[in-house]
């Protein structure tokens, strides 16, 4: 089976838009429905309808799409073993991680390695997303819940979910702030699209507690900026930024925190090299967050 038509399909499914999915595939429309209308006549099945508000996919689109999906990724798996094979050593790897983690750890990890040896990638995978799924279209993945046993995977560090403040608030010499405390001030928090924001409200629930003033962000980042000024506390596993202070929330007598791991396939073609390199992100991220410390502080900002 033609993978470009395969991958035209995948793109269409996703954007649920021909003009859009065209463009991502740096094709012509009319040169994209020539390749959907192929697929679909060598299938003898009709996989997409059109409605009012783009493209949508029939039944027997929803039932193929993991299939086609499983099989490109198999191919493109294929084609970098076989590289390996030819060059003789494993020279190409994708990490996958929720955003907040790929700012903060993956991201830097990769700029630390040898490009001529290892060449990188990086994509976003949302928090929600299974590592069965992660994996079919990455090597290596990151992510902050430990992963199912048929997996193999390693712990990588344990983050504290912080309390920031600015300089000018009352807490700015703390390095610790009881959870009965922060619900009283004005918090400011993610979306639970991130694990910082589902620890936090797991652990005020636990505790029978309510948070009056609460403030909901899209990012860590935003947060922060926030309560820059002063007002309230931002909740965040994120790095510092705009000069704020880190302390730990203390719920009893443990701090909130996330665990990162790594997770592969227990099957993985270069099974070695990625348990070595995951190993390698361990230490560079216990280095870079030693002790339960915050991470990087905004060079720019003096504190």
């Amino acid at each position: 089976m033609d993978e470009r038509l395969l991958t035209a399909f995948l793109t269409v499914a996703e954007t649920r838009n021909v003009s859009v999915a065209a463009r991502q595939l740096n094709i012509t429309q009319p040169a994209l429905s020539r390749q959907l209308q192929k697929l679909q006549r060598h299938l003898k099945v009709e996989l997409l309808q059109s409605h009012h508000s783009g493209v949508g996919l029939t039944a027997a689109g929803e039932e193929f799409l993991p299939v086609a999906q499983s099989v490109v990724d198999e191919i493109r798996k294929a084609e970098a073993f076989a590289r390996m094979l030819s060059i003789g050593r494993f020279s190409e790897i994708t990490f996958a991680a929720p955003g907040t983690t790929l700012i903060d750890v993956v991201i830097p990890f990769v700029a630390t390695l040898d490009s001529s040896e290892l060449h990188s990638h990086v994509i976003e995978t949302p928090l929600g997303t299974s590592l069965e799924q992660a994996v079919n279209t990455a090597d290596l993945v990151i992510m902050p819940s430990a992963p199912p046993k048929e997996f193999a995977s390693i712990a990588l560090v344990e983050l504290p979910v912080w309390a920031y403040v600015a300089p000018n608030h009352p807490w700015v010499d703390r390095d610790e702030i009881l959870l009965e405390e922060l619900v009283e001030e004005r918090v400011v928090v993610t979306t639970t699209d991130f694990m910082s924001r589902r620890v936090f409200d797991g652990a005020v629930d636990v505790a029978g507690l309510t948070v009056p003033q609460i403030v909901e962000t899209n990012s860590g980042r935003v947060a922060q900026a926030l309560v820059a000024t002063g007002n309230g506390v931002a909740v965040v596993t994120e790095d510092a930024y705009f000069g704020l202070k880190p302390a730990k929330i203390m719920s009893g007598h443990k701090i909130l925190s996330v665990w990162l791991y790594a997770g592969w396939r227990a099957d993985h073609y270069a099974y070695d090299d990625v348990q070595a390199l995951a190993e390698r992100l361990a230490r560079f991220a216990q280095a870079r967050y030693p002790r339960l410390t915050p991470g990087p502080i905004d060079p720019t900002v003096r504190l």
